[in-house]
């Protein structure tokens, strides 16, 4: 037993690990020691180690006790320099696990370079602990074949277009050994990725002083960074935490941000809803920047603005992506990885995703909401963003009475998504919005009409008598979660009775407990087999909703009992297992992070009765 934890079939629990990073990709260190997964040289190349989605092949590196033990894993204070204490019969032992990171070089893109890009420092603090260090790298998502070997106080190989170096302050013999540690005894370790054929570790000093010292400048780094955080409110905890996440998710060279570090893990055990998020979405541009706002954290939110802006969308005409790589690339195909046999057997594990090449047209409300919120905060429209931006507020009119995949991406083909209807809306009340506050250029009357026949569309069609709700497409009685966000774009005032009847019908159908289901899925027909669990997204949506619509109270109590689903380290996934409340899918999350400080800062300000300077009052049908 460790920490609560043990392993099933060679797994942990999805909750039982840490995630350590350094803006450029991520790890995931286990409670029991182990880093089950690392893509190097950024998150969306192929792994390292990927014992998450095979634990015969996949590939780890574990330093724990031979013998007995038990675990506490923490973060240190106000960091993501993770800690992992085991506590044996005969002492203690402290592991310490950090991507280091300064702000000389956060800003520089991903590639091999001859600092160590993973680092453990294993000391021990009283007795003595016999500690097993286990090495089996499997690069290039265990397709590789590259056979590593120990050479002095290294263990590397080459593998397709890497050599990855593992090198130690002791020797290192074999793939296994065991170190006799006594209090005071200290071992350095650090992996490096160069290029093949090229291992600079053996012309570099390696040793605990130089650890430590870049353990002293990633805490700093941390630390400077999360002091800019404002947000004043009873939830400190888990909003820190949460921004602490947002930051390990940023492409820090072009302000880009994954969904998710990791790809493929399971919706459902067992189950084929297996995605691959090491992408960025578009819709998620409101979202990231309305939280990080809130937050005071500015810097992360413009960068995220302008590399929207940099990928040229209005360029691009009818052809906006839904995703983008962390460069701004429109391309993310889709293929099975054979030789994994899954999370807990959960196959098939992709990696790309087909969803680029769905029609999803909320998109384009998610884009115009980003551009407004940026304007609120200061930023400016040049003529060639507003180009831009006005092409695609015209994409949004000429193409609202289209059927779309919308928000959740099924497979099951194109519906009449209220959802998306709705964020039709937003792209051309937001592109009024902005285009009449700057005196910009645009077809005024066009858009007005437009606007007016959306909304017209989306309150006869969209909401049904027979269930007192917005429903999930036009003209049935389905429900979706999706429509809780009509609150947080202002489609209607809070005091709408629609709103409330809403919110009450997504509580009560699509609730298991405080936890949310998006919708329906034995109803949905949305082309994946299998069940999912509640989405944490749509979850904190409700808690965020009642805010709005002045239920403050029930808004608290809802927010408070969703804290008791994070991970030991308060972590999120995207779903939680609505019987057990296991996390499911990949983890961690980033629009579950953004929910959950966009929830707290909504009812921190209705707690005010204030919508703040730079709220957002209902626009006109």
């Amino acid at each position: 037993m460790i920490a609560g934890f043990e392993r099933n079939d060679g797994y942990l629990p999805i909750e039982a690990y840490g995630l350590i990073g350094d803006c450029r990709s991520a790890a995931l260190v286990g409670a029991d020691g182990s880093i089950d997964w690392l893509c190097l040289p950024r998150f969306d190349d192929p792994s390292v180690l990927g014992r998450l989605l095979d634990a015969r092949r996949g590939g780890h590196w574990q330093v724990s006790p031979a013998d007995e033990h038990r675990v506490v894993q923490r973060y240190r204070d106000r960091s993501n320099i993770l800690e992992t204490v085991f506590s044996t019969a005969g002492g203690t032992v402290v592991v310490t696990d950090f991507m280091p990171i300064d702000e000389a070089t956060v800003d520089h893109h991903a590639r091999p370079h001859r600092e160590p890009r993973v680092v453990r420092i294993v000391e021990c603090l009283t007795g003595a602990v016999t500690m097993r260090h286990q090495l089996k790298p499997a690069p290039d998502y265990a397709a590789g074949g590259a056979r590593f070997h120990p050479e002095g106080n290294r263990f590397h190989a080459n593998s397709a277009a890497l050599h990855v170096c593992v090198e130690s302050t002791v020797a290192l013999t074999a793939a296994t050994v065991r170190w006799r540690m006594r209090a005071g005894d200290v071992i350095a370790l650090g992996l490096r990725s160069d290029k093949r054929g090229r291992c600079t570790s053996a012309a570099h000093a390696w040793s605990v002083e130089h650890a430590r010292d870049l353990a002293r400048i990633t805490q700093e780094f941390w630390w400077r960074w999360i002091d800019r955080c404002r947000y004043e409110g009873p939830y400190q905890e888990p909003v820190v935490r949460s921004a602490l996440a947002l930051k390990l998710m940023t492409y820090a060279p072009t302000g880009a941000i994954v969904a998710a570090p990791t790809t493929s893990l399971p919706e459902e055990i067992g189950g084929e809803r297996n995605w691959d998020y090491r992408f960025t979405w578009l819709r998620d541009a409101s979202f990231t920047l309305y939280a990080l706002f809130q937050v005071g954290m500015v810097e992360e939110a413009n960068d995220f603005f302008n590399w929207l802006m940099r990928i040229g969308l209005g360029r691009r005409g009818h052809d906006v992506a839904n995703l983008y790589t962390l460069d701004g690339e429109d391309r993310a195909d889709e293929t099975e990885l054979p030789q994994f046999s899954g999370y807990r057997g959960s196959h098939p594990v992709r990696i790309g995703n087909a969803a680029i090449h769905q029609l999803q047209l909320d998109v384009y409300g998610e884009l115009l909401d980003s551009a407004y919120l940026f304007t609120r905060f200061g930023g400016v429209i040049s003529k060639t963003l507003w180009a831009e931006l006005r092409a695609i507020v015209n994409l949004a009119i000429d193409r609202w009475q289209l059927p779309d995949a919308s928000i959740w991406e099924p497979r099951g083909g194109n519906e009449h998504y209220t959802y998306s209807k709705m964020m039709c809306w937003v792209a051309v009340d937001r592109g009024l919005r902005i285009a009449e506050r700057f005196s910009l250029p645009h077809d005024a009357e066009r858009w007005r009409s437009a606007r007016r026949d959306i909304h017209r569309t989306v309150t006869t069609r969209g909401y049904s008598m027979t269930v007192n709700s917005f429903t999930q497409v036009l003209d049935c009685d389905e429900l979706d979660a999706a429509l809780l966000r009509m609150t947080q774009v202002r489609f209607l005032r809070d005091g709408d009775p629609r709103l409330r009847s809403t919110i009450d019908a997504v509580a009560a159908e699509l609730g298991r407990g405080v936890l949310v289901h998006r919708y329906d899925v034995a109803a949905s027909g949305d082309g994946v087999a299998g069940d999912e669990g509640a989405f944490l997204l749509c979850s904190f949506w409700l808690a965020d909703a009642l805010a709005h619509v002045g239920e403050l109270e029930a808004a608290q109590l809802w927010f408070e009992k969703l804290l008791a689903f994070a991970s030991p380290l308060g972590l999120y996934s995207e779903e939680a297992d609505s019987r057990t409340g296991a996390l499911l899918g990949n983890f961690p999350q980033a629009f579950t992070h953004l929910a959950l400080i966009g929830a707290a800062v909504n009812i921190e300000r209705a707690r005010h009765r204030t919508l703040g300077v730079h709220g957002l009052r209902p626009g006109p049908a």
